[in-house]
């Protein structure tokens, strides 16, 4: 309602909130808000452009796709950040590079589920639910036999590479997934919403890693 996006509709909310930046793959976000509103979903997007070139391009982009179904939103705005954490089903990250990213990990508190491109910070915090099962279990639960365990610790969709057709596979299979498998999809955005990356483990590591290097 803050954004005058339609709330008679039944479809999945996927949003942006990012500085528009190259680094951020403002490419791939330009691409993503066009799939997504040929999928029938809404899109929304906070941040700004410091390129006053790159803003023009965005700010052409609000006029094109603006509207009901679409919100451009450019500006710093730490609590409207938050309200699109909570109010979208899924968050979209595709940067091109990202030595930690905490978008993801704050999304994944409000139950958004994260798109990501898989590149630094990324890659470690995102697990893909068709792909990483291995990776994602021994990397949240220390499992390495997830099915005998019943370890599963996907919680998002990714893709590797830097163009469109990449991004599509992630976002698409994200899409199908609310569309199709909505009780899974909700059960993906309780696990994300479980999920720890707060700084609490690493320092009982660092911790117990400090007193065993007293002992020895």
């Amino acid at each position: 309602e803050k954004l005058s996006l339609r709330t008679d509709r039944d479809c999945p909310v996927i949003g942006v909130v990012s500085r528009l930046t190259s680094q951020k793959g403002i490419h791939l976000i330009k691409h993503a808000a066009y799939r997504t509103l040929d999928r029938g979903g809404q899109f929304v997007l906070l941040g700004s452009a410091p390129d006053p070139k790159i803003q023009a391009d965005f700010n052409d982009l609000a006029a094109q796709l603006g509207g009901d179904m679409g919100a451009f939103c450019y500006a710093y705005d730490e609590p409207l950040s938050h309200m699109i954490y909570a109010g979208c089903d899924m968050i979209l990250v595709p940067s091109m590079f990202e030595p930690c990213g905490l978008t993801q990990m704050i999304a994944m508190r409000y139950g958004s589920v994260p798109v990501v491109r898989q590149t630094g910070g990324l890659r470690d915090t995102v697990f893909d639910v068709d792909h990483d099962k291995d990776r994602a279990a021994w990397e949240i639960h220390g499992s390495d036999d997830w099915k005998q365990e019943g370890m599963d610790g996907t919680n998002g969709f990714s893709f590797e590479g830097t163009d469109e057709s990449s991004l599509d596979y992630a976002l698409n299979r994200a899409i199908d997934c609310w569309y199709n498998d909505r009780p899974f999809f909700h059960k993906l955005q309780e696990r994300v919403m479980e999920q720890d990356w707060s700084w609490n483990k690493p320092a009982l590591d660092y911790i117990e890693l400090y007193y065993s290097a007293i002992k020895s």
